[in-house]
């Protein structure tokens, strides 16, 4: 006792006290750790404790910054702008109390400025080399080609985009038509896929009612094929329980359920037309109350189903077949590729605002200016052909608001530019998925290499990030059900959310987050 009682006066002696206030100033000043010769002086008991705290505190760091990556869909000056600058290993290590303090000032400034005022877009990184926006966006484009060349398969089929404009009543029906007259439906083999263009083109009476549906088929036709009759079109409601899941089993997605009814059918990608979901859109100009109450505009895209389209005369009896059977078990294809993208967060830098074209110049001209663009890069970098192509679509996932506006104010006007029908029409510009879905093989293997590198080199992306494709299925809690979680559902928004406390309700209060599955089975 006595002995120890020793030690303590020793070590709480004035001269002991100035020791360790020096080491420690010296230790501050060398980032919070030891210097070499403090390191030599301690005993091996507090060398070994020593090193095992700076152990924990370098994983720390370490976990800190590989969960930031993770969570991270870009990189590069684009992810800096939209999540801020990466962690720093140097500064997360080193203990500079006054540095800290200021970079915590400057970033509570930075972000009441970013609430009032709106997040401005950074400059453009080059000197625009034309006043002319069309002119400029092609030069951007050019660069991006060329940037792109080194990555392309070198026998790729040719990516063409033909968008037609449908009647808002009868979209699918006028779709099956197009495809009848312009020869495609008797030619799959040619088609990579369509999809029901995710925008709001909304008519002369007000943002409530769309003047078109637009579809856009992605194919590879050069030249003119002779009519074909229209083909069949397949229909399954997201409402509908056709797959059986427990809760934390993998959710299905739209394309699953496409696949298993091609399976049903005994068909193969050369047989099929595309894939499609079912996009729709509930739009509303809000009204005034007498009472002082009012409700706001809104303009939400959403899926409420899938569609299967191929050659009539095909896989008859095969929807009868899992009608009859359900729930089915609707298990990937080990076969099939199902490549789901992150166009939303692209979208969020190169065209912030849905109400208004893609900003020109492009603070980020390294990424694609349209999804559409995105699209083909990835068919021509894995080098897909159509003839193995079941989908490929632009197109959503879980409801969004998309109507136009900022922080604290919202718009139903839109700049106009030419429709698929050809009049200058107003547009809500939706999307926030690439989707492509495809025969693998080992070429195709060979392709998703190479578009690694690009994504990483080039785009500085990691696109499959935030997609959460087939997450476990969980119970719904009142926020994923209904108005309310239309409204929380923020990983489909673009911009600013309206407040929307004043909807009563909309197309997709119904429409389950999990769609196909739900509810699971116990």
């Amino acid at each position: 006792m006595f002995k120890k009682l020793k030690q303590i006066g020793q070590a709480l002696s004035p001269e002991a006290i100035k020791q360790g206030l020096a080491a420690s100033r010296e230790a501050m000043a060398n980032g919070g750790r030891l210097t070499p010769e403090q390191l030599a002086a301690l005993p091996p008991e507090q060398r070994a404790q020593y090193e095992e705290a700076m152990a924990r505190a370098q994983k720390s760091v370490d976990d800190t910054i590989a969960n930031e990556r993770a969570r991270r869909v870009l990189f590069g000056p684009a992810g800096d702008y939209v999540y801020g600058p990466m962690p720093d290993r140097e500064q997360m290590t080193t203990v500079d109390i006054g540095a800290q303090i200021a970079q915590a000032r400057d970033g509570f400034k930075q972000a009441l400025r970013d609430t009032v005022k709106g997040r401005p877009l950074p400059p453009p990184p080059l000197p625009p080399v034309s006043a002319d926006p069309v002119e400029q966006s092609a030069s951007e484009r050019a660069m991006r080609d060329e940037a792109r060349t080194p990555y392309l398969a070198p026998e790729r089929s040719p990516v063409v985009f033909t968008r037609i404009a449908t009647d808002r009543k009868r979209p699918l029906e006028d779709l099956c038509a197009w495809l009848g007259t312009s020869g495609l439906a008797g030619r799959p083999d040619l088609v990579y896929g369509v999809a029901r263009v995710p925008d709001h083109v909304p008519g002369k009476l007000g943002i409530g009612r769309a003047a078109i549906v637009e579809w856009e088929i992605t194919h590879a036709a050069l030249a003119g094929l002779p009519p074909a009759p229209p083909p069949t079109a397949v229909s399954f409601d997201a409402r509908d329980t056709w797959a059986a899941r427990r809760p934390g089993e993998p959710s299905v997605l739209d394309e699953d359920l496409g696949l298993e009814y091609l399976r049903s059918g005994d068909l193969g990608p050369e047989q099929c037309l595309g894939i499609a979901r079912r996009v729709a859109v509930d739009a509303s100009g809000g009204s005034g109350g007498e009472d002082g109450g009012s409700t706001d505009p809104y303009a939400l895209v959403g899926v409420t189903g899938v569609v299967v389209l191929h050659p009539t005369g095909l896989a008859v009896g095969a929807s009868d077949r899992m009608r009859s059977n359900r729930p089915l078990q609707v298990v990937p294809a080990a076969d099939v590729q199902v490549a789901v993208l992150n166009w939303l967060e692209i979208r969020r830098v190169v065209m912030p605002r849905p109400d208004k074209r893609p900003v020109v110049p492009s603070p980020f001209p390294y990424l694609p200016g349209t999804a559409a663009e995105l699209l083909m890069a990835y068919l021509s970098i894995v080098g897909i052909r159509p003839r193995d192509c079941y989908s490929a679509q632009v197109t959503v996932d879980q409801p969004g608001n998309i109507i136009g506006g900022t922080a604290h104010t919202t718009t139903t006007g839109a700049e106009k530019e030419p429709a698929a029908d050809g009049e200058m029409r107003k547009r809500f510009r939706g999307g926030s998925r690439v989707v492509v879905a495809y025969r693998d093989s080992p070429e195709y293997a060979a392709g998703r290499e190479r578009w690694a590198a690009y994504e990483r080199d080039v785009l500085q992306a990691q696109l499959t990030v935030g997609t959460a494709v087939r997450a476990p299925v969980d119970r719904q809690s009142a926020l994923d059900r209904g108005v309310l979680g239309a409204l929380v559902r923020t990983v489909e928004t673009v911009g600013d959310v309206v407040s929307g406390y004043g909807w009563e309700s909309t197309d997709f209060d119904k429409i389950p987050h999990y769609r196909y599955c739900w509810p699971p089975v116990q």
